[in-house]
């Protein structure tokens, strides 16, 4: 977006642009928490046959849970906003040729 003596003009194709990075990233991130929860799973349980081992044993599913459900929600924020880039981009980019006139052909 630039500035203007007018006001500002959205470049509707860096919005694009950044749109296909958020949605890259969303993709990447849901990567990392496929692998972590593999993690997880191949690990469980990783604790030791102590007190302190039992204990935290009890507790892991609702660390797990609150840890996956902020990764979740992360996740779904970047989505959001690739979505909220994409829109803009289009939304811009049917006003910039809305102001075209289509050329009219002579008789």
């Amino acid at each position: 977006m630039t500035a203007s003596g007018d006001g500002y003009y959205a470049e509707w194709a860096d919005l694009r642009r950044r749109s296909l990075q958020y949605g890259e990233e969303r993709d990447f991130l849901r990567e990392r928490r496929d692998e972590l929860w593999q993690a997880f799973l191949r690990e469980s349980p990783p604790l030791g046959d102590d007190q302190y081992g039992a204990e935290l044993e009890k507790r892991l599913p609702g660390i797990r849970d609150a840890l996956f459900a902020t990764f979740d929600a992360y996740i779904d924020e970047v989505g959001g906003v690739q979505e909220r880039l994409r829109v803009n981009a289009a939304t811009y980019e049917g006003a910039e040729g809305a102001g075209v006139i289509p050329s009219s052909r002579s008789v």
